[in-house]
């Protein structure tokens, strides 16, 4: 598989005839995204960000803008790595995929076939006994879990506190809002059930999982739930912090917020990502499960998470679903990834301004690549 990266901001490839609807010839293939980044460009609730548009393999639109706050010395550039918030959701659910593929889980498998906690569920408005969610219900928000992010939690939460176990132990004592399959709630804490699933069947860490079974074979080097030193000093959340700071005094301090956090992997919303790395992701999606000579994941398998899923009108499995073959996923941070399956054209959007900050970026971006 063909993967050119780095490249210049520019690329102007054959590829840009596919983009020419974008606009008029006579202004240019990238004019509207132009204009869009222009904008963004001026407006003080987004300090920074990048956009990227790739066709055939090729990163055709690659564009950098701003600093990392609005009193950062730190230029937003393509090393530059981000809290990619909810696209994990999409990264998540592609492991569970590449288990599904090896046979070891199944995506109708109720959560209550390895925790039994979940075979004891209670409807919280009524004490109602329910059945277990499936594990595709976890993914599709269709589980009856309330819905909310860990944001949204107080700072005594035990998911604040815990580890995989406690906390998928936790979810399941507060009951269900709803009967499994019956609503969609978006919802942290079906993708945290599911995390738990995956620790139980493999016996390892759901990190090592990960890493393992899906962001090495894509070679995703900078994706990870954890950034140490060096990835910090490249966020923009971080790096202000760390600037005038020895490596020891980083790892210090890395190792002193991690222990107040708790052990808990937060699989829906926590990862960090460059847009090289999601390049990649969204390139194995188009390869249908497929890198260079190596099947990760059966075609057909991979596709059942663009399917929609009963009470999940626009959601397949960790995939929002738009036009025909256009799947991806927003984060809270203000990030998007975005593909269509058919043509191969991707668009990537980092911020860290907040999704209601950027949307005026992303969403506009998204009509305007995938018209």
């Amino acid at each position: 598989m063909k993967q050119n990266l780095p490249a210049p901001l520019f690329l102007l490839t054959g590829a840009i005839s596919a983009l020419l609807p974008l606009c008029s010839e006579a202004e240019g293939p990238f004019a509207p995204l132009e204009k869009l980044i222009a904008a963004a460009e001026t407006n003080p609730k987004i300090p920074g960000g990048s956009v990227r548009v790739v066709e055939d393999q090729e990163i055709v639109f690659d564009h950098y803008f701003g600093t990392f706050s609005a009193d950062s010395n730190f230029h937003w550039d393509d090393q530059t790595v981000v809290a990619i918030a909810s696209i994990s959701k999409s990264i998540t659910a592609t492991l569970v995929a590449v288990l599904v593929g090896e046979e070891i889980i199944s995506f109708d498998d109720p959560i209550a076939k390895y925790l039994p906690e979940y075979g004891e569920l209670k409807l919280a408005t009524s004490g109602t006994t329910v059945r277990s969610p499936t594990i595709a219900e976890c993914l599709s928000h269709t589980a009856g879990f309330t819905g909310g992010t860990i944001s949204s939690l107080p700072r005594n939460s035990p998911v604040r506190r815990g580890d995989q176990a406690d906390v998928a132990r936790h979810i399941a004592e507060q009951g269900l809002a709803a009967q499994p399959g019956s609503k969609y709630a978006y919802s942290f804490r079906g993708y945290a059930a599911v995390a738990r699933v995956i620790e139980v069947v493999t016996q390892q860490p759901i990190a090592e999982v990960l890493q393992t079974k899906l962001l090495d074979p894509l070679s995703m080097t900078e994706t990870t739930f954890t950034p140490g030193v060096a990835l910090s000093r490249r966020h923009p959340l971080f790096a202000d912090r760390t600037e005038g700071r020895s490596d020891e005094d980083v790892a210090a301090q890395i190792e002193r917020f991690r222990a107040r956090s708790g052990s808990f992997v937060n699989v829906a919303g926590s990862l960090t990502s460059t847009p090289n790395d999601l390049q990649r992701f969204l390139q194995f999606h188009i390869d249908q499960g497929r890198v260079g000579d190596q099947q990760i994941v059966p075609p057909a398998v991979l596709a059942k998470l663009y399917e929609t899923q009963p009470a999940a009108k626009k959601y397949g499995l960790g995939f929002s679903l738009r036009a025909s073959g256009i799947v991806g996923h927003g984060g809270a941070t203000g990030t998007t990834a975005q593909v269509d399956l058919e043509s191969g054209r991707m668009l990537i959007i980092f911020t860290q301004a907040g999704a209601a900050n950027a949307r005026p970026l992303t969403a506009r971006a998204i009509r305007i690549v995938f018209p």
